[in-house]
């Protein structure tokens, strides 16, 4: 997985310099002097902010969580930080996160929205999301004036600054159960085998901060899927989960959407699964945003229930049948730096910080 991801840093690299050559007459930015594209520190946590009013910086935070800063404003999407061993650490804790405009929940679930909460609290930033994630927000201490409910179903366009977010209801993936039961029993036994099962301390733990909503409506009421747009240069389209294979790929309300955009420059799509060849709902919805760049989200193991899903056999199809668009899938908190204006790409340095000059 570990080497995959190195490769897929190298290829992107290579994309950069290409891409930089090509623009270096139409002045593409130097991302090397870009502080905000050499620091593992977000944006959202005291790091470095764009100085290019033309850069756009998207890290990824683990589970289905990115943080996108663009000039001075600061969105995150999803906000799942918590990490139980054996689960990975992200190397942040909620604590961390200072500064945000605006907290984006695609759905309710615990490891969707668990720290949303916490964080809109300490930040002042509103939490947008569906009516089940703002009922599960309120619970959990949110104020009434910070939670922004929206259904999807149009008219409810939002502002920040130079970032307009568009809603659009979308819809849970309900893969089929005897494959999920399958994953989740193979992963307990791997990993009983491996001495690595969670103790009763940590399975409490676990659940105390992977609190979330579990309303049956999630599924067809309780997604939400962003169309992100940066000062009409630059369109980003998240959805946090993979949806159904049925009545066909996306949502009515993201295939509206998308035959009045046509295209976007990066898709931030849920690929999460312990088989990539049962998973059949990611291609056809990236082909649907239709996007320049495509990153995975929703594929790293939390300690769960699920191993890290490999990004070779989704990469590979994409490669043969969406030749146009570009994979990246970055590390936690590595810098992926995109020239709004040239659409150039920069995956930065992820062995440094500029806040303090010392190796992570």
């Amino acid at each position: 997985m570990q080497n995959w991801l190195s490769a897929c840093s190298a290829l992107v690299l290579a994309l950069v310099i290409t891409t930089s050559t090509v623009h270096a007459q139409g002045g593409t930015i130097d991302f090397s002097k870009e502080p905000a594209c050499q620091s593992l520190t977000g944006t959202s946590m005291g790091g470095p902010a764009p100085r290019s009013p033309r850069l756009l910086v998207v890290r990824y935070l683990g589970s289905s969580n990115h943080e996108i800063a663009y000039r001075n404003t600061v969105l995150l999407l999803n906000a799942h930080y918590a990490r139980t061993p054996p689960a990975r650490p992200l190397g942040f804790t909620r604590d961390d996160v200072k500064k945000v405009d605006a907290i984006l929940i695609g759905h309710g679930h615990g490891d969707h929205m668990s720290d949303a909460p916490y964080v809109a609290q300490h930040t002042g930033a509103p939490l947008i999301g569906a009516p089940i994630t703002a009922t599960q927000a309120r619970k959990m201490g949110v104020d009434d004036r910070q939670v922004v409910t929206v259904t999807g179903k149009g008219g409810e366009l939002k502002t920040f600054k130079d970032v307009t977010v568009e809603p659009m209801l979308g819809r849970h993936g309900d893969g089929p159960e005897a494959v999920g039961t399958a994953q989740t029993a193979a992963y307990r036994a791997l990993m009983a085998a491996a001495g690595l099962t969670r103790t009763p301390e940590q399975q409490a733990k676990a659940r105390q901060e992977g609190a979330g909503a579990n309303d049956p409506g999630i599924t067809e009421e309780g997604v939400i899927s962003y169309l992100i747009t940066l000062d009409n240069t630059f369109r980003i389209f998240f959805r946090d989960t993979s949806g159904s294979e049925t009545p066909g790929p996306g949502t009515e309300a993201e295939r509206q959407t998308m035959q009045r955009v046509g295209r976007t420059d990066l898709a931030i799509v849920s690929y999460s699964t312990l088989v990539p060849q049962s998973q059949t709902t990611t291609i056809p919805l990236v082909r649907l945003y239709n996007p320049r760049f495509y990153m995975p989200t929703h594929h790293d193991e939390v300690g769960g229930g699920r191993f890290d899903t490999p990004m070779e056999p989704l990469f590979l199809r994409m490669r043969d049948e969406l030749p146009n668009v570009h994979p990246i899938s970055p590390l936690y908190r590595e810098p992926v730096c995109f020239d709004t204006q040239t659409k150039a790409v920069y995956v930065g340095e992820s062995a440094r910080d500029v806040r303090t000059g010392g190796t992570k």
